[in-house]
């Protein structure tokens, strides 16, 4: 009776153990959060730049061919010059830059896995140089990178017009 016991246990064993599904494979998914642990940090001192009124250094971040998609609702992509001048009209009108509540999300790809991309959420403070006059908005971007950590591609969404709006209050 032992000797059928012990048989009947091992292949008791064997089925369980055969029909235990390999662990999943998470290299893909690994290398994505790689990727965008290194591009967010990539992303956080962008913004530091910004605040700081580096413009230069800001957009030595990107390549030449990078695209953006500014918050104008409708606008098409336009190249980095493009973003660049916009960068030099916030400075000129506004100043005493803060970009708070900063949340930092994955880009994913069509299978959810992380690409590299960065989400960015947050709040941003500034006051108009002519009167002093606080703004405030809340912001959303997501930004693409290449292997060199450069951004790609940058798309921006906010509210314009409402921070515009807060300074006829």
């Amino acid at each position: 009776i032992t000797m059928k016991n012990l048989i009947i246990s091992m292949l008791f064993v064997m089925v369980v153990t055969s029909c235990t599904p390999p662990p999943p494979d998470t290299s893909a998914f690994d290398a994505g959060m790689e990727k965008y642990n290194k591009n967010a940090a990539i992303a956080d001192n962008a913004y530091n730049l910004f605040i700081s009124g580096d413009i230069d250094a800001m957009a030595a971040g990107y390549t030449d061919d990078a695209i953006w998609v500014g918050p104008g609702l409708g606008q098409d992509s336009l190249p980095l010059s493009a973003m660049v001048e916009g960068w030099r009209g916030w400075h000129a009108g506004f100043e005493n830059f803060s970009f708070d509540n900063r949340q930092y999300y994955p880009g994913v790809d069509e299978n959810f896995i992380p690409d590299g991309g960065v989400r960015v959420y947050g709040v941003w403070n500034f006051a108009q140089k002519e009167t002093g006059k606080p703004v405030s908005v809340k912001y959303y971007a997501v930004s693409q990178y290449n292997d060199e950590g450069q951004q790609t591609a940058s798309l921006e969404w906010f509210d314009q017009g409402g921070a515009f709006d807060q300074l006829e209050e």
